[in-house]
């Protein structure tokens, strides 16, 4: 056969077979090689089979382990949520037993209050709602934080104003995706006092204690109304059920 470059060779055309021979040169020593042909087969013996998501790796609340980035595995306190796959229409909340949130409280004017939040299962959610429990004249907002390190930080979610005049459900409509192991804190603040539907301490795992003595369920910080912060700051424990207004998410 005449002498061409490998280019000018013709295309095997198909995948490398086991019994196929490929030419090597072999390092002999001493700056010499020897011209040997090695199989398909030991070839492909060496190679990693393909991973596939689901087949021959693991997933994690169906999400695949393939690919770039960080997959965080939440820890510590604030209990974990949305145990079972979201079901499309269903609306779900942080709660902890099946205590419903039939009991009010009034909020604290200009005072963000945040409870953590951590899914089981990722949801992508239609909307967020509040009950208003008696009317006030007020206007509060549902709020959505990331967290950092223990302690919400940057604001995901800030909803349009929601009128506390009239009771009864205050619907947010707006599509965000909430990944499975993820911290989030969900809470709300208000104009003025507002009386709304909240979660009963005894529903929320504690994200601390005071030694023997308090439990502490959310946080709180100072902030006037009408745009809360992007990153939230400073923010203290709190025990008082004023704070836990109850949120749910409904799912696509």
């Amino acid at each position: 056969m005449a002498n061409k470059k490998i280019s000018q060779l013709t295309a095997k055309g198909t995948a490398l077979a086991a019994t196929d021979l490929v030419e090597i040169s072999e390092d002999i020593g001493g700056g010499n090689y020897a011209t040997k042909s090695v199989t398909g087969a030991n070839i492909k013996s060496g190679l990693q089979t393909t991973l596939v998501s689901g087949t021959n790796i693991k997933t994690i609340n169906s999400t695949t382990l393939l690919g770039s980035g960080d997959l965080v595995i939440a820890s510590g306190g604030g209990g974990v949520h949305v145990l079972t796959k979201p079901v499309s229409a269903r609306s779900y909340s942080v709660r902890t037993n099946a205590t419903t949130a039939n009991s009010s409280s009034s909020t604290n004017s200009n005072t963000i209050a945040l409870y953590p939040f951590i899914p089981a299962n990722s949801i992508t959610i239609s909307n967020l709602q509040l009950n208003v429990a008696g009317s006030t004249a007020a206007n509060i907002r549902i709020l959505v934080y990331s967290d950092l390190n223990g302690v919400p930080s940057s604001k995901l979610i800030e909803s349009t104003n929601l009128d506390c005049s009239t009771a009864g459900t205050k619907t947010y409509t707006t599509s965000y995706t909430f990944t499975a192991g993820t911290v989030y804190w969900l809470g709300s603040y208000s104009s003025a006092s507002a009386s709304v539907s909240v979660l009963d301490a005894a529903q929320m795992t504690p994200i601390s204690t005071n030694a023997f003595g308090t439990a502490y369920s959310s946080v709180v910080a100072s902030a006037t109304f009408g745009s809360a912060p992007s990153t939230l700051g400073t923010a203290t424990l709190s025990s008082s059920t004023a704070n836990l207004c109850a949120i749910n998410l409904t799912a696509v």
